[in-house]
């Protein structure tokens, strides 16, 4: 007669139930040492031990397929718990996600909007990237430029745990990169500065900070381009430039085709996604260079 304890003993040894320990059995996590005369399961004296750590396993959810190859010595337990730790985390980051998704969605009335979100939000990091890199290729193709360094150093990533704010701005700058007008706005750009510098050259710091105070001021205060006051702030502007006059007309033609809005908005809502500290808005940059390329014109 074959020794061992009935699963009424397992469970009063174990802390487990009946029924649970006859799940176990009848997944084959638990095997029985062989059976009564009468028919019952028998169980031997590693059972306990064996159906605890089923237990503790299946509390913290690695499923009945890789706790066999760890009782069958398939697997180690360190590796399951590794792979299934990495699961966990992936899932963590999952939920972290759709928990922003939803404090987003939560601000808003429009029931598309939960649907538009969600498509955008649940790519991969990988796929997120590739919105932005995509994006690229249609602007800059395979010639190298700064300008294009300087947009894939600055890639929007959306972290682990996000806020709503950060989940909507990645979801208006996947919209934008998206956007058939914006990316032939941005090549005519990326064109233009290849073939004759970015001009006017809002990198000379001066000029760039110059025009910012000096026609941002007037734009603010709402001074007409075609005005005397205009003129003043153009020749004030003019004499501080270490380079010599330009013609006024074919300066504003280059102003007119690299101020796009939408670029500054873009910057905005990547400091939103990447949490970067607040710089100067955008929008009052571009207004100023907006009216000072007005006034160049109305004066040319």
């Amino acid at each position: 007669m074959i020794e061992g304890m009935v699963i009424g003993q397992l469970a009063a040894s174990s802390g487990l139930s009946v029924r649970t320990l006859r799940f176990y059995a009848d997944a084959g996590v638990l095997p029985e040492a062989g059976r009564t005369e009468a028919g019952y399961r028998l169980f031997g004296p590693d059972a306990v031990a064996r159906a605890r750590l089923v237990r503790t396993l299946r509390d913290l959810g690695v499923g009945l397929d890789d706790i066999k190859r760890v009782l069958t010595a398939e697997a180690s337990l360190v590796d399951v718990a590794a792979e299934h730790g990495r699961a966990i985390d992936a899932q963590i980051r999952k939920l972290r996600l759709q928990r922003g998704v939803l404090s987003a969605v939560a601000r808003s009335t429009d029931p598309k909007e939960l649907e538009r979100m969600t498509d955008l939000t649940t790519l991969t990091a990988d796929e997120r990237r590739r919105i932005v890199d995509d994006y690229l290729d249609a602007v800059f193709g395979d010639d190298p430029d700064a300008v294009a360094e300087k947009l894939r150093m600055g890639t929007p990533e959306l972290p682990e745990d996000p806020t709503p704010d950060q989940v909507a701005a990645w979801v208006e700058i996947a919209e934008l990169l998206r956007d058939p007008d914006f990316v032939a706005s941005s090549r005519r750009m990326a064109q233009r500065a290849l073939a004759e510098g970015p001009e006017p050259d809002v990198a000379q710091f001066e000029v760039g900070k110059a025009v910012g105070e000096h026609a941002g001021a007037a734009a603010r205060s709402g001074v007409d381009p075609g005005s005397p006051e205009a003129l003043a702030v153009i020749e004030r502007l003019e004499a501080i430039s270490p380079k010599p006059p330009e013609d006024r007309a074919r300066v504003a033609d280059r102003i007119e085709a690299f101020t796009d809005r939408r670029v500054g908005r873009y910057w905005t809502l990547v400091g939103i996604v990447n949490d970067w500290p607040p710089t100067q808005a955008p929008d009052d940059i571009v207004d100023a260079w907006e009216w000072y390329g007005r006034s160049l014109r109305a004066h040319a």
